[in-house]
C-alpha cells in the first residue's frame, strides 16, 4: 500500500481489492471448523439425533483424514480464513460420496459456539475409484498411466442464521505417469496404490480450496485522513496496514458525528473498508449514504464504480462462471 497525499482532506493509495473465487462464501464466514461428519454429542443426545453409528475401515478414516488435514492447511496458510481442524474415532458416518440429511441444527449451533466458528465445513462423504492401468508408446518409450477419481461430498454450515452455504459433491482426478523401456519397467515407475491415494486425497482438498480462495488486485482508491482526530487516529492505522482499527473508527464516526460533513467522509470510508474485504454491496451503501450526505464528484465516480462492480458480479453468477448457493 503507497499513500500519496492528494489534497489536505483525502489520500490516494494502491490497496490490495478482494476479486470472487469460484464458489463464493458468505464474506463473514471467515473462521472455520474442518472436520468430517461425525456425532457431536454423546450418551441420550446421540441416540436420540443420531441412532447408532456406523463402522468404517481404517484406511478410509485416515484418507478422511488426510482430505481434511490438508484443506486446513491450504485455508490457514493465505490468511483469507482461520480455520480449526477437528478429528473424532467415530467420523464419516456415511461412507459414500452422496449427500445425507443434513446435521441437526442444535448441535451445529453448540459446536459453533464451542469453537468460535462462523462456519462448519464438513466432509459429509466421500469415494475414491482407481481406473485401469493403460499404456501408450512414443519414440520407443512406454509410458504407464492411470487415474484417481476422489468424489467428495461437501456442506458448509452457517450455524448461527442456520444456513447451508454449499451442498454440493465435488469430483477431483489425479493422473499418475510413469516411463520405462517396457510395459514392466513403466509400471513400476508408478506410485504404490497407498501413495497414491494418498496423494490424490491431498490434491482434492488443495483443488477445493482454490474453488473458494479469493483473490486480490492492486487498485486505486481514495479515503478521507483528516477532518477529525479519530480520522487521524484511523489514517495512522491504515499506515501500519491496521484496517479492522481503522473501520472501527470510520464506522463510530459514520454514525455517531454531530458534524454531517464527518460523517459523510466517514462513511466513504467506510465504503473503502467494505470493498477490501469483499463486502461490494455494503460498500454501495455506504458510498451512496455519503452521497446522500454531502455529495461531490469523488463519490458519485465512487457509487458508479461500485454498482458496476455488483453489475458484473452478478452478470458472472448468472453464467455461471461464479457460484453463489445462498
Amino acid at each position: 500500500m503507497l499513500p500519496v497525499v492528494c489534497n489536505c482532506q483525502m489520500q490516494k493509495i494502491t490497496v490490495n481489492v478482494y476479486t470472487p473465487p469460484k464458489l463464493v462464501l458468505p464474506p463473514e464466514v471467515n473462521a472455520l471448523l474442518i472436520t468430517s461428519r461425525y456425532v457431536p454429542a454423546t450418551g441420550p443426545y446421540e441416540d436420540l439425533q443420531w441412532g447408532a453409528y456406523e463402522s468404517v475401515d481404517s484406511l478410509k478414516w485416515k484418507l478422511s483424514e488426510s482430505i481434511v488435514d490438508t484443506l486446513a492447511k491450504r485455508m490457514a496458510a493465505d490468511n483469507f480464513f482461520m480455520v480449526k481442524a477437528v478429528h473424532f474415532p467415530r467420523m464419516l458416518r456415511n461412507n459414500t460420496a452422496q449427500l445425507p440429511e443434513p446435521l441437526p441444527w442444535e448441535g451445529l449451533v453448540t459446536l459453533s459456539k464451542k469453537e468460535l466458528v462462523q462456519g462448519l465445513l464438513i466432509i459429509e462423504g466421500f469415494d475414491l475409484t482407481k481406473s485401469p492401468v493403460g499404456f501408450t508408446t512414443r519414440n520407443g518409450a512406454v509410458t504407464a498411466q492411470y487415474s484417481m477419481d476422489v468424489k467428495i461430498a461437501v456442506r458448509i454450515y452457517e450455524a448461527d442464521i442456520q444456513r447451508i452455504v454449499d451442498d454440493s459433491v465435488y469430483s477431483f482426478i489425479t493422473e499418475f505417469q510413469g516411463v520405462g523401456a517396457n510395459e514392466q519397467e513403466a509400471e513400476k515407475q508408478l506410485p504404490d496404490d497407498l501413495s497414491a491415494r494418498f496423494q490424490a486425497c491431498s490434491r482434492a482438498a488443495e483443488s477445493y480450496y482454490l474453488m473458494i480462495k479469493p483473490g486480490e488486485v492492486p487498485a486505486k482508491r481514495y479515503f478521507y485522513h483528516k477532518g477529525d482526530s479519530l480520522m487521524l487516529v484511523a489514517s495512522k492505522a491504515i499506515g501500519e496496514g491496521k484496517w479492522g482499527r481503522a473501520e472501527g473508527k470510520w464506522k463510530w464516526l459514520a454514525y455517531n458525528s454531530k458534524d454531517t460533513v464527518i460523517q459523510a467522509k466517514a462513511s466513504f470510508n467506510m465504503a473503502l473498508a467494505c470493498e477490501r474485504d469483499g463486502r461490494t454491496h455494503q460498500a454501495a451503501g455506504f458510498a451512496k449514504r455519503s452521497q446522500r450526505l454531502n455529495p461531490d464528484k469523488k463519490t458519485v465516480k465512487y457509487v458508479d464504480l461500485l454498482d458496476r462492480k455488483i453489475l458484473e458480479y452478478n452478470n458472472l453468477i448468472r453464467q455461471k462462471i461464479i457460484i453463489k448457493k445462498w
